[in-house]
């Protein structure tokens, strides 16, 4: 599912999406728009992504979002992957980083990128977390001492979770991905997917 050093360069990034978007240009896109739960607007897939709409020009080969800003190529990718892999429905079993395949690999990235600054943002104060969430049009769920389910795509559900620590234990994070998840992305992908969230958040809480 994964290999090779996390993606540093566009040279890199461009090659992925080169391939991305020849795998896609011979499937159907009324297909593509039921399995990824966007809609169609002529040559154009439009796509939830936490609270924004990016667009799918399958005749341009270019991805915006709503407001009409670049995407980020890294997102780009993560979001021709997921159009190329959902499945059209979410499993409804969570998964941990480390159970997807490459986990463990990557772990270090993933811990440094992801949980840390989510530690460092909320450890201190958990509510903040169920704030930015909710504004990225997360669900406050029954989990830690702060916890958010969050549609990064409409079949990419992800929950992350907040523990305050005390005198005697440090705060901690945690993020699970939908079983499901683990069949459209390798574990480099949900590397940059998580890092992309906690970003996110970050800035949502401010």
């Amino acid at each position: 599912m994964c290999g090779g050093p996390l993606r540093t360069s566009d040279h890199r990034y461009s090659e992925a999406i080169s391939r991305s978007w020849q795998e896609l240009s011979d499937r159907d896109l009324r297909e593509l728009s039921e399995q990824s739960g966007g809609s169609i607007n002529e040559k154009r897939i439009l796509l939830r992504m936490l609270n924004d709409t990016l667009i799918v020009d399958f005749e341009t080969r270019g991805i915006s979002s709503s407001d009409g800003r670049a995407v980020d190529d890294d997102i780009q990718v993560l979001l021709l992957h997921y159009l190329m892999r959902a499945e059209g429905k979410i499993d409804g079993t969570w998964c941990s980083y480390r159970d997807i395949e490459g986990g463990n690999l990557y772990y270090s990235v993933f811990q440094g990128r992801a949980l840390r600054p989510l530690v460092r943002e909320f450890g201190e104060n958990p509510e903040r977390l169920i704030r930015a969430g909710t504004l990225l049009g997360g669900i406050e769920t029954r989990r830690g001492d702060a916890s958010v389910d969050l549609q990064y795509f409409p079949y990419a559900l992800v929950n992350v979770t907040i523990w305050k620590g005390d005198e005697e234990v440090p705060s901690s994070a945690n993020i699970l991905f939908d079983v499901a998840m683990s069949r459209i992305f390798g574990a480099e992908d949900l590397a940059h997917l998580s890092a992309d969230l906690v970003e996110k958040l970050i800035a949502a809480s401010r």
